[in-house]
């Protein structure tokens, strides 16, 4: 089959739509075998096609997460990550949920079809992994998020479609109100500094001080904002790094026999 040219691609998106709006019934949804045979028609590589459909049905319609300019202006609220491996959903998940609790204590949450969902442990170990930056030189980076979903959809008898969502929005609702309490103390250590100068200081003199005063606060405002800011967002980049090694492993056949690492943090933990 001879490859479409790349000047070519519009026309064939343009044709392969047109043909989609002329099904029986003007229907809003089109079928599978319908989506391969105008793929088909307009000389489309069918197993490119099957690794599209096998990525947009992966695709997870994350819940809606709280908005704000403060919360928008920190960073994204999730972590994506989404690659081709070899396996089927189910040996794939079953990887993942031997994976998951001995390597990044998490603990599974639901599973709904080729659907999988585990979040943070909420015992002492799991509450000192999160409060930690790691053990024994290794990091737990996805015991701060709200949940981890992996989505499996298969794309032949061999190869499958993974997609794994995590969650951050808790983690940045945190870093947004430790910003506020950050700025209100700043803002009434500025007061507490100000008012007396003003009343008790010339006023030549005071404009001066007020000047020095409110040009130190509100450097250090700046700056705690851009620490906090650049925190999360390192944070989140540790987060997407973590996925993408998880898919590395899934891709090269690393996760079947995972080492109990758990056992070993919790071995050190205690020793102390």
């Amino acid at each position: 089959m001879a490859d479409i040219p790349r000047t070519a691609l519009e026309r064939v998106l343009a044709r392969a739509s047109e043909l989609q709006t002329t099904t029986p019934d003007g229907a809003e949804s089109i079928s599978e075998e319908r989506l391969l045979d105008i793929a088909r028609e307009v000389g489309l590589d069918l197993a490119h096609v099957r690794q599209a459909i096998g990525e947009e049905r992966a695709r997870l319609p994350m819940a809606d997460v709280e908005s704000g300019l403060l919360l928008e202006a920190l960073g994204p609220a999730s972590a994506t990550v989404q690659r081709t491996v070899p396996g089927t959903p189910d040996e794939i998940l079953g990887q993942l949920d031997a994976w998951m609790p001995r390597m990044e204590s998490l603990a599974t949450r639901r599973r709904t079809g080729d659907r999988q969902s585990w979040e943070p442990r909420h015992d002492p170990v799991g509450n000192f992994l999160r409060a930690s930056f790691g053990v024994g030189g290794r990091r737990f980076d996805l015991v701060r998020v709200e949940q981890v979903v992996a989505s499996v959809t298969a794309i032949d008898a061999t190869r499958s479609v993974i997609r794994f969502d995590a969650e951050t929005g808790g983690m940045r609702r945190t870093q947004r109100n430790q910003a506020v309490v950050l700025m209100a103390f700043l803002g009434l250590l500025w007061a507490v500094a100000a008012v007396p100068t003003v009343l008790l200081v010339g006023d030549g003199v005071a404009m001066g001080i007020l000047a020095g005063i409110t040009a130190f606060v509100g450097g250090a405002a700046f700056l705690s904002w851009r620490t906090m800011r650049r925190a999360y967002r390192n944070a989140v980049d540790r987060i997407h790094l973590r996925l993408e090694q998880l898919l590395d492993d899934l891709e090269h056949d690393r996760l079947k026999e995972p080492p109990n690492l758990l056992q070993k943090v919790v071995t050190q933990i205690t020793a102390r």
